[in-house]
């Protein structure tokens, strides 16, 4: 469908033009969808089952961070001084 009949401005208008679909502007569409989508969404349980798959990812998080060794480059370059200096000593045999 056409939006309301407009006046003709020469030149470019500079607001910017509003998309209408079905006769009415895009946020009443966009509000009708989300209205719809939230309901189903709700009645099928779906809900729960997004706020149990944030919950662990959240509890995931929580748990790497507590349990991950600070500093881990340090560790590993001591272990690479350690291993050189093994290999120097099996060199020199």
């Amino acid at each position: 469908m056409r939006p309301p009949h407009m006046p003709v401005i020469r030149g470019r208008s500079s607001a910017r033009k509003t998309i209408y679909i079905c006769g009415q502007p895009r946020f009443v569409s966009v509000f009708i969808c989300l209205a719809v989508s939230l309901v189903l969404w709700f009645s099928s349980c779906g809900l729960l089952w997004v706020l149990y798959a944030l919950l662990a990812g959240i509890l995931a998080i929580v748990l790497h961070a507590s349990l991950r060794t600070p500093n881990l480059k340090a560790r590993l370059n001591t272990f690479r001084e350690e291993f050189r200096a093994v290999w120097r000593n099996y060199s020199e045999l």
